[in-house]
């Protein structure tokens, strides 16, 4: 019985101290979201008129492709990113339909969450004080993704 609960307790420390990667992701900006946008098809436009009220955002751009639309933004500082995100978040999963499939990846300066439901694509990643987001028809995710990957977002 002894052995049984050490080794129950050196798996919750295992677990604990585990969880959570210390991967880093390098932040992109507004001219390299322009670039991999333009190049995957995409009219790419300055927003920062949607934002004009906001004093914690400092840049916005918009890229279009049919009805396929991905914006980059970038805020003042990481609080600022983190808090718009999790309302993000947490506005996809309103939207969460039964048999809807839901994912994230995580690291030191990075978290991104994509969810498919209700015929919909809709993904959101956030490096440092940066994030880019698509809510999309399930028809242009790999339209979208591409730019996700070639930002390395």
């Amino acid at each position: 019985m002894k052995k049984f609960k050490l080794l129950l307790l050196i798996v919750c420390c295992l677990l604990l101290s585990g969880c959570g990667s210390k991967e880093t992701k390098e932040v992109g900006n507004i001219d390299s979201f322009k670039q991999v946008a333009s190049n995957e098809g995409f009219t790419v436009q300055d927003n920062m008129e949607e934002y004009s009220d906001v004093n914690y955002i400092s840049e916005a751009i918009l890229a279009t492709l049919d009805d396929a639309e991905i914006e980059m933004i970038i805020y003042t500082d990481s609080e600022s990113a983190i808090k718009v995100q999790d309302g993000q978040i947490k506005s996809f999963k309103g939207l969460k339909s039964t048999g809807a499939t839901e994912h994230k990846t995580n690291g030191e300066n990075y978290y991104k969450f994509w969810m498919v439901s209700n015929g919909y694509y809709m993904v959101n990643s956030r490096i440092d004080n940066t994030l880019i987001f698509s809510k999309t028809l399930l028809k242009n995710k790999e339209k979208v993704e591409k730019v996700f990957e070639n930002m390395n977002y």
